[in-house]
């Protein structure tokens, strides 16, 4: 074995490992089939390698469930996926814990590329054994009642022992996908100048031979990504729910379940005769508010305001008369023409008379601040009744329920109907429940899940792209909207906690809305860290043998070469992102 030479040290790596590795290229061909792999599914290693999978593989049926996790990691583009497959080895059934990961592209590469697949495997009988162990171990302590608490004991011992195996299976499974693409990343770094035909591409750096067989590489800035992929489905960007402006009856429901909608397009229409007959009612009482709004608009002139008029000219003329009455009979009793008890009933008459003009004044005012108040109210009503008025005229504007958005029918009803499956003609709804609820196809949202590891690199606002084998050639650019804090456990992976994303595109063109529809699969590239120009050399340039990253650098001047240490970014499959100790220009020495 080189040390010198990537390629060979992994490909130690991979036959050293307990696990069974198998590379799987483009193409469909066996390119790795570590002793482990061979051991395990029974299969001579020289007889595997270079030949296709299928031919292989497909013919024998003790190996239909490993073929679909294989199969599973190509049309679904996952990296990660995990699942348990039975095989048939010498006539015996073996449980394997099957890693796929699906070797994504790299920066750089054509859209199109293909790439490959990588299965890692392992023997997980013992761990089947101890779960067909621990589900007798259960039933047994529920038919003892009596010996409850010796055998809790023991159940608690075989969990803890069971924790412990499935820990280190877990374990296991990690290193062994980690293995799994160091090899990969080490057979791009081994192909990095393009020699030979690359799962990966051929990086951005620039490679020279210098001298002596060394091989220089100049430091140019380039694009890096870091992205993480998740299936999703396609889901409307918002539902809006259509509701009844009115107590009543459905009378045409002009709409389906599933069916395309235009903005303004009747939903359904309602039957409104019991709203007729409130409006009757309402044009009856604003015209009786009108015609009282009329009458007290000229109160100062009417009947009652004169009536009271007249009775304070009347007091006054009667004032004047006893005042007259008073100076004559004033004059009489001075001249000893008159007794002098006629002046005092004079002026008493006198005394009553300023009171009853008094009075009448006062009942004039009543009378105008009377009309004044009665004028308010008419007022007060006559606004209530065209108020009412207005509001059953724009019920009866709105018995055609129409589409608020452009969009797909979602449902129709919420549990209204007779049997609680939607809205019929003559169903009853009352004012204000949902009548139909529209899907907002003015843009789309994308839903997936994605494990505990990857959840904590997605924040609300990443950059997303959008394609599926549905829609082919249209990748729609949206955001991440959505990322949720609590982890749940989906039927039978009860080991395996997911998070729900949901990403946002916020307008579609017209050609998107016909190809794109709900439901559809897709995935989701979501671009968690970007660089437009980062300096970026091959994984091997780099060297960690002390703990430290450093590089070699050849000065162009002199010839002479320095050790260099680097501060480093994001890794990818074949490249290293370098944040300081390099310049654009530096010629890297490659081992």
């Amino acid at each position: 074995m080189d040390l010198k030479d990537p390629a060979s040290i992994y490909r130690a790596v991979c036959d050293s490992m307990t696990c069974g590795v198998m590379l799987i290229d483009a193409q469909g061909r066996i390119e790795t089939f570590n002793p482990a792999a061979s051991a395990l599914l029974g299969l001579d290693r020289d007889a595997v390698l270079h030949r296709s999978f299928a031919e292989v593989f497909f013919v024998d049926e003790a190996f239909d469930e490993l073929n679909e996790a294989v199969l599973a990691a190509i049309h679904e583009g996952v990296v990660g996926h995990q699942r348990v497959a039975t095989v048939r080895v010498a006539g015996r059934a073996v449980p394997l814990a099957v890693d796929t990961s699906y070797l994504r592209k790299l920066s750089g590469e054509a859209e199109n590329g293909r790439r490959g697949v990588v299965a890692v495997f392992s023997d997980i009988s013992e761990l089947e054994s101890l779960r067909a162990k621990e589900i007798a171990l259960a039933k047994d302590v529920e038919a003892k009642h009596l010996e409850l608490q010796g055998a809790f004991r023991s159940l608690e011992e075989r969990n803890l022992e069971l924790n412990g195996l499935l820990r280190k299976v877990r374990a296991v499974r990690l290193m062994a996908s980690a293995c799994g693409i160091v090899f990969a990343a080490g057979l791009g770094v081994w192909l990095w100048d393009g020699s030979s035909a690359s799962l990966f591409g051929a990086p951005s750096t620039q490679a020279a031979k210098a001298p002596g067989d060394v091989r220089l590489l100049t430091v140019e800035p380039r694009r890096i990504a870091s992205t993480i992929t998740v299936a999703s489905a396609i889901d409307p960007l918002r539902e809006i729910a259509v509701a009844s402006p009115v107590d009543g009856k459905v009378g045409t429901v002009h709409v389906t379940l599933g069916e395309s909608v235009g903005a303004g397009q009747p939903l359904l229409t309602l039957d409104v005769g019991e709203v007729r007959v409130q409006r009757r009612k309402a044009q009856a009482a604003w015209l009786k508010a009108e015609a009282q709004m009329r009458t007290l608009a000229d109160w100062p002139n009417g009947s009652e305001a004169s009536k009271a008029k007249r009775a304070v000219t009347k007091a006054r003329i009667a004032l004047e008369a006893s005042n007259t009455k008073i100076v004559e009979t004033t004059f009489l009793v001075d001249q000893g023409l008159a007794p002098a008890a006629r002046k005092g009933a004079a002026e008493r008459e006198h005394r009553t008379r300023v009171l009853d003009l008094e009075s009448a004044e006062q009942d004039l005012s009543a009378v105008l601040v009377k009309g004044r108040e009665n004028r308010e109210v008419a007022r007060l009503e006559l606004e209530n009744a065209r108020s009412d008025l207005e509001r059953i005229d724009g019920i009866l504007r709105n018995a055609s329920v129409i589409a608020p958005v452009a969009g797909v029918v979602l449902r129709i009803g919420e549990g209204t109907g007779s049997r609680g499956d939607g809205l019929t003609t003559g169903s009853k709804v009352e004012a204000g429940a949902h009548l139909v609820t529209i899907g907002d196809m003015q843009g789309i949202k994308a839903s997936g899940l994605v494990d505990e590891v990857d959840v904590r690199r997605i924040r609300p606002g990443h950059a997303v792209r959008i394609s599926g084998p549905a829609f082919p050639g249209i990748v729609l650019e949206g955001r991440v909207v959505r990322v949720s804090s609590r982890a749940f456990r989906p039927p039978g992976q009860r080991n395996l906690p997911v998070f729900r994303i949901a990403a946002a595109v916020d307008r579609l063109d017209e050609e998107q809305r016909k190809a794109v529809r709900l439901g559809m699969s897709a995935d989701m590239e979501i671009v968690v860290y970007e660089n437009e120009r980062a300096l970026v050399v091959p994984v091997g340039a780099v060297d960690l043998s002390q703990g430290i990253p450093r590089v070699r650098v050849r000065d162009e001047k002199t010839g002479e070469e320095r050790i260099v240490q680097v501060a480093t970014g994001i890794t990818t499959l074949d490249s290293v992102e370098v944040l300081s100790g390099l310049a654009q220009g530096d010629r890297v020495v490659m081992p």
